[in-house]
């Protein structure tokens, strides 16, 4: 039972990725299963509608049922933002010791959307709900190296770089250039960028159409959360991350 259920799968997923449909032979063929059992988990599949054949061609594809059903998957609470964080944001605060924030993208800035607070007496808070800008915040440095070249392009074009402290980053072309650099290590750093005596590292989120949607940070004061430390957790943060676009079905 459990191998039929696994070679089902398998051929679904032969199915899903097939763009242009699979014949029966090719299908055979990828799997390494005999034909015989490829053509009756076929026929079961398409029973159901979750796999289709095409009068013409002859070729298989995803049947309706399964669009249905990974539809209603999709709007799970199971999959809402906040609750895939939670946990990566609780881990990092207690590998750290410091506050760990899920930063969302809405509009042209970040909404802090979820907090795991530092136990320390001494410690950055944020209030969930706080919306702020993406250019001169770690969160937001992560989001926007996510972003696609023209979505970068058309925020740079709406977005006034203010300067927040010495240290805001408000030249566009230096900015695009940290923003490469963040790309290619797959984390931001924002040095008391927009406030004077904070630190903070992060990286990007995305979900399953590979969109960047929200950004994991940790942020403290200078004094123990120097730049040379962000940097060393900034992995760490990648790591974390990661896992939550994985979890939001984002596939690299």
């Amino acid at each position: 039972m459990v191998q039929s259920l696994d070679r089902a799968l398998d051929v679904l997923e032969a199915l899903a990725e097939a763009d242009e449909g699979i014949s029966l032979s090719q299908l055979t063929e990828r799997l390494g299963l005999p034909l015989g059992t490829v053509h009756r988990l076929l026929a079961s599949l398409s029973a159901r509608g979750y796999a289709a054949q095409e009068r013409d061609t002859r070729l298989y594809g995803p049947g309706p049922r399964l669009l249905a059903v990974a539809a209603r998957a999709a709007n799970n609470r199971r999959f809402s933002l906040a609750r895939v964080a939670r946990p990566a944001l609780q881990e990092l605060t207690a590998f750290t010791g410091e506050t760990s924030n899920l930063l969302a993208l809405q509009g042209n800035e970040g909404v802090y959307s979820e907090q795991a607070a530092s136990p320390r007496m001494v410690r950055m808070f944020t209030e969930v709900g706080q919306r702020v800008p993406l250019f001169c915040t770690g969160g937001g440095k992560a989001i926007l190296s996510g972003l696609s070249p023209e979505q970068l392009d058309a925020y740079l074009a709406a977005t006034p770089l203010q300067a927040f402290t010495p240290k805001t980053i408000a030249d566009p072309q230096r900015l695009r250039a940290e923003l490469e650099q963040a790309r290619a290590v797959g984390f931001a750093v924002d040095d008391e960028e927009r406030e004077v005596g904070v630190c903070c590292v992060a990286a990007p989120i995305f979900d399953r159409f590979g969109r960047c949607v929200a950004a994991l940070s940790i942020s403290g004061p200078t004094t123990r959360l120097s730049r040379e430390r962000a940097v060393e957790l900034g992995p760490r943060v990648r790591a974390a991350a990661d896992s939550c676009s994985a979890a939001l079905g984002h596939r690299p």
